[in-house]
């Protein structure tokens, strides 16, 4: 796989195809404005981005007000981003019974298994 190393070359190539960003070098990756552009085309190519523009708050509001088949979910603790699949956009006690499932399997570590976290 070649990796893009020209800025200008990967704005377009993100701006057309957001997941492509993860063909982008590191310091791609790192650049706030090539990964927004990438995320406004596809919400989920913000798994390629650096790990701090992962956080940043500005990116993350275009993967939670486009993408309507998950319910976003940021851990105050530790900044891990969960991705709670939707069954029903009209039953949000789904919701809460999934982070309640959640939550009890991280009381026992041996047994969570981070599936659902970004990284």
């Amino acid at each position: 796989m070649n990796k893009i190393v020209n800025k200008e070359e990967a704005f377009n190539t993100v701006k057309t195809d957001g997941m492509q960003l993860r063909k982008c070098s590191g310091d791609l990756r790192n650049d706030k404005e090539i990964v927004l552009e990438a995320v406004k085309n596809n919400p989920h190519s913000l798994q390629f981005a650096d790990d701090k523009l992962q956080n940043d708050e500005e990116l993350l509001s275009y993967v939670t007000k486009d993408d309507s088949y998950y319910y976003n979910l940021v851990d105050p603790r530790n900044g891990f981003r969960y991705d709670i699949p939707l069954l029903s956009p009209n039953d949000p006690v789904y919701y809460f019974k999934y982070i309640r499932y959640m939550k009890m399997k991280e009381q026992n570590e041996d047994t969570f298994e981070k599936i659902l976290r970004w990284d």
